[in-house]
């Protein structure tokens, strides 16, 4: 069995050191209070945010990966016209953040609130991750099976799920992974929506009574449900296969009278997830417009687009490093790295911030309060995303050229630099730019351990609906989906490519 360059070793055992600090310090705060700790387990309480929380990420994932994949397949694979259009906008609810989104409907339609507008606006915010997902997966395969498929009496729907769909599950069910443990941690939209979960408990419980070990307890619950996720989605994912670039242009399926249902499917999502927010925003910006300060607005964009840059940068390689140990080496070790940098997503960002705040003050001062301290946080919260979108095209590079380099007298090592990371690249970039997108929308750790001088869109738009100064929050929101709608567009470039490809 071969083993990963030491390079590759050190850096991802270096990410998955940083991951577990919150894990660590949840361990030392249940083993200061474990009374306390275990009173809180058992009431009744918990039981009821467990159900809460489960239903939730339930529905959620399983209409996200139905809207996503339904998406991805219509813009890549069938007929339906304005496919480019439509792509373009499946991406765009990732520029929104969810509690922008939440803010919009809460202002057109009062008393949204509850289950039901906490499964909608997460479906929404969180479907694109699927589609994206799929579409880099779908632009990878080759439509000959389905046309085999097809010549041996299937039909189009059985195509679909017994041909198309097995070659895309493993991309498929990652990102539903990353959608289910998104709800796990979401704290912004539902605490709006006021649905009580276990992140929103974990937040009352830090800010209204300073109680950390019954926090603790609760996000050690939160913990355990993220390695059950885990765990069903490493024993349904499937295996990655490495797909030969398809030849010649990509065929569509003819949806006939269809194709007029699936586009106005396809707005309808539209109109939901990117029309609704936007007219909200855009309406909020007019009112607002005569008391905007432009000196602020610059300067919170400066800190945004500065700590997303950084950050997705850095948490790429870190990424990159831990998807080659686990997917091309296939190593147990490598597998157990990849599962422990999952882990701690579904961790409330407070929990993670405060779990930095402690080991800064009293660990490592010399980065507390800086701006590597809050990388770190990212690196904590966001690593997931960008081993969701990198894993995929490490393991789909051909093995056979491999075989041809090393062939030729090129080491194993050096032909991993030269031959499988530049064609994965392009999914390295993705990986990059999701990690860039979810850093500009973050809000409660940047809350916690951003420098004091350092601001961004995001907080500033917090600090403006904390004081319900909805029109003076506009601007920030307005131009946070605007800046944050350029890595989308990019995420979205492998789509419209396949879509030139594609032919009727």
């Amino acid at each position: 069995m071969r083993k990963p360059p030491k390079v590759i070793l050190v850096i991802a055992l270096t990410a998955t050191l940083l991951a577990v600090l919150p894990i660590a310090y949840l361990g030392l705060r249940l083993f200061e209070g474990f009374d306390r700790a275990l009173a809180e387990l058992l009431r009744f309480r918990t039981l009821e945010l467990l159900g809460n929380t489960g239903l939730l990420v339930l529905a959620v994932s399983a209409s996200a990966l139905l809207v996503g994949f339904s998406q991805a397949w219509l813009t890549t694979r069938s007929t339906v016209k304005f496919a480019s259009f439509f792509a373009v906008l499946a991406a765009l609810p990732l520029a929104i953040p969810s509690y922008v989104m939440a803010l919009g409907y809460m202002s057109l339609f009062p008393g949204f609130s509850g289950f039901f507008a906490s499964w909608l606006v997460l479906t929404l915010a969180t479907s694109p991750y699927v589609f994206l997902g799929v579409t880099a997966a779908l632009v990878r395969i080759d439509t000959a099976t389905d046309e085999v498929a097809r010549t041996l009496g299937l039909g189009r729907f059985q195509v679909l799920t017994r041909v198309t769909f097995p070659q895309v599950r493993p991309a498929a069910t990652a990102s539903v992974l990353l959608v289910a443990l998104y709800v796990l941690s979401e704290f912004g939209a539902i605490a709006l929506l006021r649905f009580d979960t276990f992140t929103r408990a974990i937040y009352n419980a830090y800010q209204g009574s300073f109680d950390r070990t019954s926090a603790a307890a609760l996000a050690l619950v939160l913990l355990l449900m993220t390695l059950l996720i885990i765990w069903f989605e490493r024993r349904y994912r499937g295996l990655y296969t490495a797909s030969p670039k398809a030849l010649g242009k990509r065929l569509r399926v003819d949806l006939g009278s269809w194709s007029w249902a699936a586009m106005a499917a396809l707005a309808l999502v539209s109109v939901f997830s990117v029309g609704i927010p936007m007219a909200s925003l855009l309406a909020w910006s007019i009112q607002g417009s005569a008391s905007l300060d432009l000196p602020m607005l610059l300067d919170a964009l400066w800190g945004s687009v500065r700590l997303a840059s950084l950050s997705g940068i850095i948490i790429s390689v870190f990424a990159t490093a831990i998807a080659l140990w686990a997917v091309r080496y296939r190593t147990r070790l490598g597998a157990w790295i990849e599962t422990l940098s999952w882990a701690t997503h579904a961790l409330p960002a407070v929990v993670v911030g405060l779990a930095l705040v402690f080991f800064g003050a009293n660990i490592t001062p010399w980065i507390y309060q800086t701006t590597w301290m809050l990388v770190i946080a990212y690196l904590i919260l966001f690593l997931p995303n960008a081993l969701a979108a990198i894993s995929t095209p490490i393991a789909q590079a051909p093995k056979d050229l491999e075989d041809v380099s090393q062939s030729l007298g090129v080491p194993a090592n050096r032909t991993l630099f030269k031959v499988v990371l530049p064609i994965a690249f392009p999914g390295i970039l993705a990986g990059a730019g999701l990690v860039a997108l979810t850093v500009l929308k973050e809000l409660p750790a940047t809350l916690l351990l951003r420098p004091t001088e350092t601001n961004t869109l995001a907080t500033r738009l917090w600090d403006a609906t904390e004081d319900l100064a909805y029109s003076q929050a506009a601007p920030f929101a307005l131009l946070l989906v605007i800046v944050a709608g350029l890595p989308a567009l990019v995420l979205n470039a492998q789509a419209r490519k396949a879509l030139s490809e594609v032919r009727g």
